[in-house]
Formats: structure tokens, C-alpha cells, sequence
């Protein structure tokens, strides 16, 4: 009986040393630039030549939605654009992507190889980034041949371009 107890004892003993205390983790603090209005920003002026590796095979071109533009290179074209959408929303752009923060603000991005009708294939790196609560900002890049650095490059543009929009 004395042994049995002591074992009751050791096990009570152990399972006191192996429980934990969860203490919630901090919320990292983000800190974010106020935005101009956008209706006054020229979207192709967000990103120029030397933010590109290779010279564009065409000049930038705006598009119909609001703060939108497309640049190309011979291997890679990138399109941005503001969608009026939560990021929650947003992360449906983005197969299997996963949380980051730029400039302060809330992220997601990924990178997918996609192939269309003539068998080419390419790369494909998105970020989404959180404006406001219902818009966010949408950079797509893509690489051909396909190249994991198109994620790594989307990244760095979308900082470029949060930057050229801090007043």
C-alpha cells in the first residue's frame, strides 16, 4: 500500500512539473503611414526602370480601375491594383499563401508555377496588402521561365510602392 502511495505521489509530483501557464503572446504594434487619396495618385509613377532588373518591352500602362498599372519586361510582367475588399477577401488571390507585415501593414502572399494553353509555364508571386478595412492593394508578378525569386520580387516592389504612397 505504501508503495502504491508513493507512486501516486511521483505521479502527481510529475504531472505538477509538466503543466504550463499559457500566457497569451503580445500583438506585434504596426504602425501605419496615413495614405494620400488615391483619386490623385498616378499609379504607373509607383514603380519605374531601375525597379526592374531588365528594360520594359513597353511603356507602363494604366488601367480602367482606380490605381491601377501593368510594367513589362521580356520574362516578367507585374500589374498592381487597389480592390475596393477586406484582406480576409483578398487571400483568396493567393493558393496557399501565408501572413506577413509590410511597411506596418497586414499581409498575405504566396507563390504558385501556373502554365497556360501553349504549355509555357511561369511564375507566379502575389502579395496582398491591407490599406483599410475594405481595400487592399494587389501585386501580381509574373516570371518566365519560372523562378521562385518572382515571390522574393513582388515583395520588394510592394515595399517600394507602399513607400512612393507615405506622404
Amino acid at each position: 500500500m505504501s508503495r502504491l502511495l508513493g507512486v501516486v505521489a511521483l505521479c502527481a509530483a510529475l504531472s505538477a512539473c509538466t503543466s504550463t501557464v499559457s500566457t497569451p503572446r503580445p500583438v506585434p504594434a504596426t504602425t501605419r503611414q496615413a495614405l494620400p487619396d488615391l483619386d490623385t495618385v498616378d499609379p504607373c509613377s509607383l514603380l519605374g526602370a531601375s525597379d526592374f532588373k531588365k528594360p520594359f518591352t513597353r511603356q507602363p500602362e494604366r488601367l480602367t480601375t482606380l490605381l491601377s498599372c501593368t510594367w513589362a519586361t521580356e520574362d516578367e510582367a507585374v500589374w498592381l491594383s487597389v480592390e475596393q475588399e477586406s484582406l480576409e477577401q483578398g487571400k483568396v488571390r493567393v493558393r496557399d499563401g501565408s501572413e506577413l507585415t509590410v511597411e506596418g501593414r497586414k499581409a498575405w502572399w504566396g507563390v504558385t508555377t501556373e502554365r497556360v494553353k501553349d504549355s509555357q509555364e511561369f511564375s507566379v508571386g502575389i502579395i496582398v496588402i491591407e490599406l483599410e478595412v475594405d481595400s487592399v492593394l494587389v501585386l501580381r508578378a509574373l516570371r518566365t521561365p519560372p523562378s521562385y525569386s518572382v515571390g522574393m520580387a513582388a515583395r520588394e516592389r510592394s515595399v517600394k510602392v507602399l513607400q512612393r504612397l507615405a506622404p
